[in-house]
């Protein structure tokens, strides 16, 4: 459980990175881009590519990977 604590923090530090406050003369605060946040390689790999892969890719892959080692379990326990 730490493990995917310390990881998901560890992942999302480039959100917190990625832009920042901004206080305007009129005395309102506004959200502005970064360096980091305006390169489009950043995006491209961070938000489109890794987030895919962490968010969708992992999950779908490991529930089959657990269901189809549960499935050849059952059977081969079956067939003794």
């Amino acid at each position: 459980m730490v493990a995917v604590v310390c990881l998901s923090i560890l992942f999302n530090i480039p959100r917190y990175l990625d832009d920042y406050v901004v206080e305007r003369s009129d005395g309102s605060m506004m959200i502005a881009r970064t360096d980091l946040g305006n390169n489009s390689t950043f995006q491209l790999l961070y938000a489109g590519l890794f987030y895919y892969i962490v968010i969708y890719a992992i999950p779908i892959v490991l529930l089959a990977a657990m269901t189809y080692r549960r499935l050849i379990f059952a059977l081969f326990s079956s067939i003794e």
